[in-house]
Order: structure tokens, then sequence, then C-alpha cells
């Protein structure tokens, strides 16, 4: 939704305002670099993403278009379409320009050339800080942001129609995102929203900043130092400091001089430090949450002079004789051990917060049933699974297992509540009681579409294909996974779920959601499509 604080007079005049000399930095022009498409049947690129980087390069030439990509990007499961990557410079007196003209006319071409661009709307004023013990999304895109950070003025395509192609497969977005970081260092594919948008970057410049912490003291110091350019003029520093919810530490000051104190309570806690520009009602520097290391464990491992031995008997009848080499470890410690203030209760307690909050989504649910309660925690599995499809499902969901039966498909599939999710159900036709052998596939099938029709359903909103893996296409696998399907709104998500689900619950194991959903649903995609033949079609709705 466009902020109606914050129209296209507004975003120019900023423009102008922010690549003044002095302000931000002293910008002599900008560096343009397009990622964009020529779809089947059309001679217009369209753009995938622009970003303008302003820099200080009175000593370099302008540089004109030239192509970073050595040959035509063509992607696999996108006939007709071709990408490429441009690059060139700009004078940056024009920037401004080129956002008046494409408010007037529709037309954006810096590089002298039409490149189609949706109807764009401007997005509020963004600071962008580097990263810190976790990552800024924002820096997968941006140039160098590894010092003061950067302000965003970002033209922002709401629609992205012409992108469409692009959003409906994710794997085809992650293969030009793959394609392109071989040319530059952009990865587009792990910040899909900002597709069809133009960005402009404008690093600050005008003066380097830093947050550092002695080793004997709670205190922080600033350091600042100005670009030769600049004239110094008054900031204000200001260092907060978080633990477990709560403001644990904050302190403000002014910035005079060089290196600046920042006097903060002794305490635990990630810090954020930010530094103000009054006069231009700007920040100048920040940072994410940090921490500074207080203590240092080191472990050694020292070799045994003396290897473990032992005997092994081969299949053959003969004897082998086998040494292990050993390792006597030893860990000791560099710095004072840092604990919460309230004799690790604190820690304690969030500690098992936390254990809680996992299990609560289901992020991290551990099941180990006593015996005679097997069926009981295999109905409680599976009414986790069904709260996972209904929470995440609204897309789709899909379930890979190689002991996957239909009856396990009407314990879970069946219960999504979204109406017409894509559902799917991948198995490898195997069943528990010949674990070791693949069925035919033809009795397997019949068995399976004969427990549907039992069921007796109306299928209603119910959008679901059960293929298997028969016969040489593909390949065999062994773990287990529930997968929802990225979206445009939401990255893919996916749960291993430790065992079958005919097994869910009757014996210990570990639901858990892994890190990377995206890299499952890939997998699962290229097996899945690989899987396409009538005889792989175990059942679906019409």
């Amino acid at each position: 939704m466009v902020d109606p604080g914050w129209n296209p007079n507004i975003a120019i005049a900023e423009t102008a305002r922010l690549i003044a000399p002095g302000v931000l930095g002293f910008y002599t022009q900008f560096e343009a670099t397009e990622i964009f498409a020529i779809p089947a049947g059309q001679s217009t690129p369209v753009n995938v993403f622009s970003i303008l980087t302003a820099e200080d390069r009175l000593d370099a030439p302008l540089h004109a278009v030239k192509c970073l990509n050595e040959s035509r990007i063509r992607l696999k499961t996108l006939k007709g379409w071709v990408f490429g990557i441009q690059q060139y410079s700009r004078p940056i007196a024009e920037l401004t320009q080129l956002f008046e003209d494409l408010c007037k006319t529709g037309e954006w071409k810096p590089s002298g050339e039409s490149l189609q661009v949706g109807k764009v709307s401007p997005i509020p004023l963004q600071f962008v800080p580097p990263d810190s013990v976790d990552e800024v999304p924002w820096n997968r895109v941006l140039k160098n942001n590894f010092w003061n950070g950067s302000y965003l003025l970002e033209w922002a395509d709401l629609q992205k129609t012409a992108l469409e192609q692009l959003f409906q497969d994710p794997p085809r977005l992650q293969e030009l995102s793959d394609c392109v970081r071989r040319c530059i260092p952009i990865g587009i594919a792990r910040l899909s929203d900002r597709l069809g948008n133009i960005v402009v970057q404008l690093p600050v410049t005008a003066l380097l900043a830093k947050f550092t912490k002695p080793r004997t003291s709670s205190d922080f110091v600033v350091k600042v130092a100005w670009n030769p350019k600049a004239t110094p003029r008054p900031l204000r520093a200001t260092c907060e400091m978080e633990f477990d919810g709560l403001i644990s530490g904050y302190t403000s000051s002014e910035v005079n001089a060089p290196e600046t104190r920042l006097a903060v309570p002794p305490g635990q806690g990630l810090h954020r430090g930010v530094i103000w520009d009054d006069q231009n009602r700007l920040i100048l520097a920040a940072t994410r949450p940090s921490a500074f290391m207080s203590e240092v464990r080191l472990n050694l491992n020292i070799s045994d002079p003396e290897p473990r031995v032992f005997s092994v008997q081969e299949s053959d009848g003969s004897t082998t004789r086998r040494q292990v080499p050993l390792l006597s470890n030893t860990t000791s410690m560099i710095g004072k051990a840092q604990d919460d203030g309230n004799g690790g209760w604190t820690q304690r307690r969030m500690y098992r917060e936390e254990l809680s909050r996992l299990a609560a989504e289901r992020r991290f649910v551990q099941y180990n049933p006593r015996t005679g309660q097997q069926c009981a925690e295999h109905e409680k599995a599976l009414g986790d699974i069904r709260l996972l499809i209904n929470h995440y499902g609204q897309a789709g969901a899909w379930l890979w297992d190689p002991y996957l039966s239909a009856h396990d498909v009407l314990e879970t599939l069946f219960y999504c509540q979204h109406s017409n999710a894509d559902l799917r159900a991948l198995t490898s036709a195997l069943e528990p009681a010949n674990a070791c052998s693949l069925n035919t596939g033809e009795k397997f099938i019949e068995r399976q579409r004969a427990t549907f029709e039992s069921a007796q359903s109306n299928v209603r909103g119910l959008r679901l294909q059960y293929r298997a893996k028969i016969g040489p296409n593909g390949w065999g696998f062994h773990d287990r996974f529930l997968i929802f399907p990225s979206t445009i709104d939401r990255a893919a998500l996916a749960w291993s779920l430790g065992t079958s689900v005919n097994s869910l619950g009757t014996q210990h194991h570990i639901l858990q959601r892994v890190d990377d959903g995206q890299i499952i649903m890939d997998a699962f995609l290229d097996l899945w499509n690989q899987l396409s033949l009538p005889e792989h079609l175990v059942w679906k709705t019409s």
C-alpha cells in the first residue's frame, strides 16, 4: 500500500536534497545496473531489477552501456525468454530529471534506450545498516554496504504483472538468480519482493563512523572521521542495549570530537548504535543489533602417542587389525564468562520459553510415547501435521514420504481447509511390511485408488495429485518432508517429519522445521517433474 504522506513530488524533492554535496556524500555520478528480460514475442526489454548507486568518482570517466553477461541468459523452464544484465554510469545531476520524466511520460530510459517498467510508486525513505550478527536482506543486492550504511529511494512496481512467469515457478526464479550471480554479486531470488522495482542507493560517505567497546569498561566509544571535503557539523550518537525484551542500557551524547565515549551501565544484551545529523534530520551511521566478544573458548586436541588397536573379522573369515588414533581434548577460556546478572535463572527461563515457543509453533516437537500410548501419540502427531497444513497451506501443501499411502493422504492432506490449495503427495510405492522392495506398481496403485473410492468423498474444494516413483524415471528417496511452496508473499517452508506418516508418534522421532525450505521444495519439484508419465499417477481430483 502506498503511503499517502509520500508521493512522487516528495520523493523527487528528497532525491535532490540527499544528493546535494555534503549531505550524505559528494556524489559525482551514479552507476546503473539493470537486470532485464525480453519475453517471448516481445522486442522491448522489461525491467527485472534496477539499482542506481551514487558514487564519488571525480577521477573516473563515465562509461557507456556494457553487457555483463557473456552470452544470452536463457532458462530451461521459460521457453522464448531472454535475460541480460547491463551497466553504465551517468552524471548525478541527471538523477532527479530521470524520475520527473518517468512520472510525466511513464518512460524509463537512463541508458538512452527504453526499458519497460510497470506503474511504479515511491516508497518512503529507508536506511539500510550493514550486516551484523544477522543478515539484512537488502544487503543481498546493495553494493558494498559495509561501512556506515545507505539510504534507499525506491520506486516499486506494485503489480509486477510483466514478471508473473517468474513468480509462478520459484525454481525458475532461482535458476535466473544463479545465472545473475555468475555475473554480478546480486541475489535476486532471496529478495524477490523487490523484482520490477527501481532502487537508488545513496551510501553515506560524508564521514566514517565506528562503534567500539573497550575490554575494561562497559562504555562504548564512537569514532568519527569526516570526509576531507566535508565541513564537520554537530552530531548526536545513541547506543541502546536490549536483553530479554528489555532495554538494559541506553545513552546519548553529542559528538564534537573524533572520539566520544558513551557511558552505558554494565549489563548483558545486544547493542544498537545510531549517529544522527540533527541539522539535516538524517541518520549518518547505524548498526544492527551487535555484540562484542568478551570471552574466547579454546579447544585443544592433543594427539595420544599410542592408538587404540583391535581386530575385526571380515566376511571371508579373515581377521584385520585396526588402529584408531586418539585425541585428548582440553578447553580453556580467555576473558570473564558473562551471565545474566540473575545467577543464570533468566537464561534458563529464556531457554525453556524458547523450547515452548518452538513446540507451540511446531518448529520442534519431540514424540516419545510410553508403552501403551502409541495410538494416542499417533493421533496427537497427526493433529500437529493438520495444524501445520491449515496454518501454512493457503497456497498448497506437499507430502514427500517413500511409504506414503492413500490412507495417510486421507489422514493429512484431506484435512486442508483451504479450498483449491495446491496439494501434492509423492511416494516410492514402498509399504512398511515389505520395506526393502518396490512394488511393481499396478497392484499398489489399484489398492490406493480403492482406498480413495471407499472414502466416498465429495472432494469439495480439493485439488490434489498423488504420484509414485515407479519405474526407471527419477530417483529413490528416503527422507520425509511436509512442504509449503513459496509464493510472492512468502518463502517456501518445510518440516522434516522424522518418520513416515503411518508411524508418526508411535516411536521416538522429531518433527522440526528445516532452515531452507526453498532447497527442499526445489528438490521435490525436480523429482515431481520427472514423474509426469501416466504410470506415475496414482490418483488425482478432476
